[in-house]
């Protein structure tokens, strides 16, 4: 692993995060920081300083002074353009025309969030209110396009520096909101849907619930063989998040430990990695997640290290603590509900940093770039229109090296059912960005 020897004129616990943010997280370079102007000049390999005056013989990244700040505040950062790439806190002095790790640091850490924004009626940040969406860079992975700008700057500073290159990788995650369509549901509740499908003439649905119940046919929500073999032969990883909550308002899944869906979820993990998707009120209620963490290990029996919550009901920094403290090691809720892109400007899993504590941390963010329902409910596209507006977004992360993470749906994927053509979307969407 390339070395790299960094100097901060002004070291503060969020410069060392940022600088380890790029350096370590995006470039894949070791960090190795040093104290003294002589100490550096002194070091073998990359050079690196970072502040407000330049020193001969070494990479200087000029520093706006931002990361010298304590606290939380409203903030605004500057903004400006390099290359045809939006930069916030644009300089005309250093070796890049921008503080590339202020700029890290004011996406990565989630600032504006932390700060408050308006929010929508389940608790999100309204993405005309963020930051990216205001200054139209919302849909670019822009942190990824910063390190690779420093990485080609640093190559003509010093032509024997040579950083890992970025490897292209495609994550196919699935949350599973409901398990069954039909399967699992108590009496009542089946008598009613049946009724309801009789008044209202939905004779198809009528035969299939049958055919589900009567066991001649599978439930169209069951990830059928298709579906799981196209997820693994076209992703480095795939994850399932399951819902294992009583039944809510908002929360409609199967109880983890009916038969016939433990034993689907226990097939699962076969072919796909497992984590918790925490109900609605998690975020509101301290104490529930665990509960229902525990429920889902018990039924799988394997430990539940990774999470995506309900309705991406995230919030800054209540539910990544809470998560931490639970021995979550990777949160995926990092996305918009409503857009295609990138709510923290990277699609590079990092590890979060609490502002108030100002501490590392070991939980690693992973951000993901669309869902389904944002697909075909928020933004009215059609399945083919889906597939071409995707492929520009995983087209513009295969050029920089990036991740491709889907968030899909088990209602999308079914095999009958209105979503059909979803399912063939989604599938040709998972085909086509494979690495």
């Amino acid at each position: 692993m390339t070395q790299i020897s960094v100097l901060l004129a002004e070291p503060t616990p969020r410069a060392e995060q940022a600088v380890r943010w790029v350096l370590n997280n995006l470039l894949g370079c070791a960090v190795r920081l040093v104290a003294t102007e002589d100490e550096l000049i002194a070091s073998d390999g990359a050079k690196l300083h970072y502040g407000s005056r330049a020193i001969p013989e070494v990479l200087n990244i000029r520093s706006s002074g931002w990361l010298k700040a304590n606290g939380i505040s409203p903030f605004e950062p500057p903004t400006g353009s390099m290359n045809g790439i939006p930069v916030l806190f644009p300089s005309d002095e250093g070796d890049l025309p921008f503080d590339v790790f202020a700029a890290t640091f004011f996406l990565l850490s989630r600032y504006e969030e932390w700060s408050g924004l308006p929010s929508d009626e389940h608790g999100r940040p309204l993405t005309d209110s963020l930051h990216a969406s205001r200054h139209g860079y919302l849909h670019r992975p822009v942190v990824d396009e910063w390190a690779r700008e420093l990485k080609e700057a640093w190559k003509r500073f010093d032509p024997g520096l040579e950083p890992p290159a970025s490897v292209y990788r495609q994550i196919t995650t699935v949350d599973l909101d409901n398990g069954f369509k039909y399967l699992g549901r108590p009496l009542w509740r089946t008598i009613g849907s049946t009724m309801r499908d009789a008044i209202r003439g939905n004779w198809k649905d009528l035969r299939e619930r049958f055919r589900v119940l009567t066991g001649r046919s599978n439930d169209p929500f069951l990830l059928d063989e298709e579906a799981r073999s196209v997820f693994n032969t076209c992703s480095d990883r795939v994850i399932h998040f399951v819902l294992s909550a009583s039944r809510g308002e908002w929360d409609h899944a199967v109880p983890v430990d009916h038969p016939a869906y433990a034993s689907a979820l226990r097939s699962y993990t076969n072919t796909a990695e497992i984590g918790i998707h925490p109900s609605y009120n998690t975020s509101a209620q301290p104490g529930l997640a665990a509960k229902e963490i525990r429920a889902l290990q018990h039924v799988i029996q394997r430990p539940i290290k990774l999470s995506r919550q309900h309705f991406l009901r995230l919030k800054v920094p209540a539910t990544f603590r809470e998560m931490e403290k639970l021995g979550i090691r990777e949160e995926h809720s990092m996305g918009i509900h409503d857009r295609i892109g990138f709510r923290c400007g990277t699609c590079t899993p990092y590890p979060w940093y609490d502002l108030e504590q100002e501490r590392a941390t070991e939980l690693m963010i992973h951000p993901f770039t669309v869902m389904d329902n944002t697909l075909c409910h928020k933004l009215g596209l059609s399945p083919e229109e889906a597939i071409i507006e995707v492929r520009a977004a995983v087209d513009r992360l295969k050029r920089i090296g990036g991740t491709f993470t889907g968030l899909w749906h088990e209602s999308f994927l079914a095999s009958t059912g209105a979503n059909t053509e979803w399912r063939e979307a989604i599938l040709r969407i998972i085909q086509e960005a494979r690495p």
